[in-house]
């Protein structure tokens, strides 16, 4: 058990950080024992405990009495242990070196973490501050230029590896469903239905000048292949005839995306009202954030995806700043879906520190808007869901890979070789990792002029071959719900076996969940990191585990 000190001001990170780290643990108690003390405070009580972590960019009273001496100070600096970087955003301060150098700053390789071993205590002392870097990241989020690095993933790895250094085990509920390596959401954003709606706009005209000169310019580059440029162009000669209704609409992909997906399921993010622009846009060209079309023009599309086991969901217009149209825009999906539970993604990913309470109150049981239109990767440094500060009820789904990101011109310079590099880097991270990948793919975008179709098929075949469990962004946020209903109680080692002690709801029996005991073995050489066994034991929802060891 993890006994946690922490200010006032960072009870309520401190306990989102262990919703997303969910080991045992629970805030100090002075008549308490623990193996394990977490502190981010200057003034350290006097403890018994077999490890003592102390994160704190500021000299604290420890230090003065083990003799700890602060040698430089850093704003927004990148530390790294030799295998991660990980960057700060807040202050941070370098050490004089006493005892084992666990982490270094970047730029000069000063000591930022070490572990001193004094009699029967080991003592880890880190030099920036836990809980408000979490905090930084749940709710500002990383710049594009970091956005590839899953940062509060790396501090919760960093935490495991320095109990299990002190030679303690960790026993956790990892972010993994029983049975696979991780989540994988498909989602769309369905901005158009159908090009027929456009006639001699900038959507047209934008259209024919990609499907005629730029797909003609990409294949004598050799960047398109010649039978794309022939769809495109076949697309583009048969527009008279599409918007005459002598030819099928190539861009309405509600059937296309339902028969490529039929084995996985998706969720579709859907407009609530039409030719409205929405306010407070900062992006360009505001005024064509407006469609042509809205959810009651789609009816009876959705309602057959609905049949099929996908979802929809609400691609919000103003939902993100005004109580009052978040309300009358929740209400309009859940009139024409029947939807019990509604979620959504904001249009142009429009949002601020507001949204979230926002969408909360509004009755939105998750937001899936917190990712990038210019990059792909972890705005809030996690793969996992998370619940934004502020909130009650609201779970953040983050979104990490959508294709604008990687393929539009006007926003990224990617090859294909490129894009494809980024997102192998990503689904590698969450086959190791778990936690959920979520995908943005547009409804046009498997359509011409763009033909992103085989690259995502491609992802789709990737994500499956790497152990991915297929869920609606609903089915991933309950998955995670589900994770956070469990509790530990206490933790008796008996017999060469664990017994967990757990307190949870009985709807959560069949959620997937797997307990996974982390047991060190034998230290590296020349490294903190020791060998460690990794036991899972999948769960079924008893409230008394015994998990042998051996």
């Amino acid at each position: 058990m993890i006994g946690v000190i922490a200010g006032k001001a960072e009870t309520d990170t401190a306990k989102e950080f262990f919703e997303l780290f969910k080991t045992p643990w629970e805030f100090y108690r002075h008549n308490q024992s623990y193996d394990i003390i977490l502190s981010t405070k200057n003034d350290l009580p006097e403890i018994d405990a077999k490890l003592v972590i102390l994160y704190s960019s500021e000299k604290t009273r420890w230090d003065g009495s083990n003799g700890i001496i602060i040698q430089s100070s850093y704003q927004n600096a990148a530390v790294t242990d030799d295998i991660y970087e990980i960057p700060v955003y807040g202050k941070l301060s370098t050490f004089e070196t006493l005892g084992l150098p666990l982490i270094k700053l970047q730029e000069n390789s000063q000591v930022v973490g070490q572990l001193i071993e004094n009699l029967n205590t080991v003592f880890v002392r880190i030099g920036f501050d836990l809980f408000k870097e979490v905090q930084y990241l749940l709710r500002e989020g990383q710049p594009p230029d970091k956005a590839q690095v899953p940062t509060l993933d790396i501090h919760i790895s960093l935490l495991r590896d320095w109990i299990l250094a002190a030679g303690l085990p960790v026993v956790e509920i990892p972010p993994v469903p029983a049975g696979y390596n991780f989540l994988a959401c498909l989602t769309h954003d369905v901005d158009f239905v159908g090009i027929k709606q456009h006639k001699f706009d900038h959507t047209m005209w934008g259209f024919l000048y990609r499907a005629l000169v730029v797909s003609l310019l990409n294949t004598l580059k050799g960047i398109m292949p010649l039978n794309n440029l022939l769809k495109n162009w076949k697309a583009a000669l048969s527009l008279p005839l599409v918007h005459l209704g002598l030819a099928r609409d190539f861009w309405d992909n509600f059937d296309k995306y339902s028969e490529l997906e039929k084995d996985y399921k998706s969720t579709f993010f859907i407009i609530p009202f039409k030719k409205k622009t929405g306010e407070n846009v900062c992006l360009a060209n505001p005024e064509r954030r407006a469609t042509y079309y809205d959810v009651t023009d789609v009816r009876e599309s959705l309602h057959q995806l609905l049949r099929k086991g996908f979802e929809v969901g609400l691609h919000g217009i103003d939902a993100w700043h005004s109580p009052d149209r978040a309300a009358k825009e929740f209400e309009r999906i859940v009139n024409e879906t029947g939807a019990s539970q509604v979620g959504v993604r904001m249009h142009w990913l429009c949002f601020d520190d507001m949204s979230p309470g926002i969408i909360d109150k509004a009755g939105f049981c998750y937001d899936s808007t917190f990712g990038y239109n210019e990059t792909v990767g972890y705005r809030g440094g996690t793969s996992q869901t998370f619940r934004p500060p502020g909130t009650k009820n609201l779970l953040e789904l983050p979104l990490h890979i959508q294709d604008m990101a990687l393929f539009a011109p006007a926003l990224t310079d990617m090859s294909e070789t490129e894009a494809w590099e980024a997102c192998e880097k990503i689904i590698k991270n969450a086959s190791n990792c778990g936690g959920v990948l979520t995908l943005l793919w547009h409804m046009r975008s498997i359509a011409p002029e763009r033909l992103w179709d085989d690259f995502y098929k491609r992802l789709l075949n990737t994500l499956k071959e790497n152990g991915a469990w297929f869920a609606t962004a609903s089915q991933a946020v309950d998955w995670f719900k589900s994770r956070r209903e469990v509790t530990f109680g206490k933790i008796v080692s008996e017999d060469g076996s664990l017994r967990l002690h757990l307190k949870h709801k009985d709807n959560i029996k069949n959620a997937k969940l797997l307990f996974r005991i982390h047991v060190p073995e034998a230290s590296k050489s020349g490294s903190f990191r020791p060998r460690i066994r990794i036991i899972d034991t999948p769960w079924s929802g008893e409230a008394d585990l015994r998990i042998p060891l051996n």
